[in-house]
């Protein structure tokens, strides 16, 4: 199952996040900050995160940034109660897939996750099947 982050300071609002994706059958974790989530992802990998914009200490533009910088090729969308925060070619620099206007709608945005989730899907596929062909090929008769 695919895991996503949820980063987002207003518990009613992560709760509902984490809530509907966990429906969706995904794995999720939230945090109240950036900080929390970097640490975690310092020792754990995720597939995704969204965060909101304006979070205590670093913003959730800055944590895509951060992020980017670290090597982590994990993608951000940003939800925001205050419109987009920066041009698409600055998100885009930042590894922000998608970026939202609270209040959303929660199709829209599970579309971007599923749109953002897509490559990595596809990676695992070719992965596995690369996998397989490079067994015998009587133990793939038998799988």
């Amino acid at each position: 199952m695919p895991h996503i982050l949820i980063v987002e300071d207003q518990p009613v609002t992560a709760w509902a996040l984490a809530e509907g994706f966990t429906d969706d059958g995904h794995t999720i974790d939230t945090f109240a900050s950036a900080e929390e989530a970097g640490a975690w992802l310092a020792q754990s990998t995720a597939d995704l995160v969204i965060a909101d914009v304006r979070l205590p200490g670093m913003t959730g533009l800055a944590f895509a940034r951060a992020l980017r910088r670290s090597g982590a090729r994990v993608p951000v969308i940003l939800v925001s109660a205050y419109g987009e925060p920066a041009s698409a070619t600055v998100l885009r620099r930042a590894g922000v897939v998608a970026c939202f206007t609270k209040p959303f709608r929660m199709d829209l945005l599970r579309a971007a996750v599923r749109r953002a989730l897509a490559p990595r899907a596809l990676r695992r596929r070719a992965a596995r099947a690369a996998a397989s062909a490079r067994r015998p090929a009587a133990l793939r008769r038998a799988a």
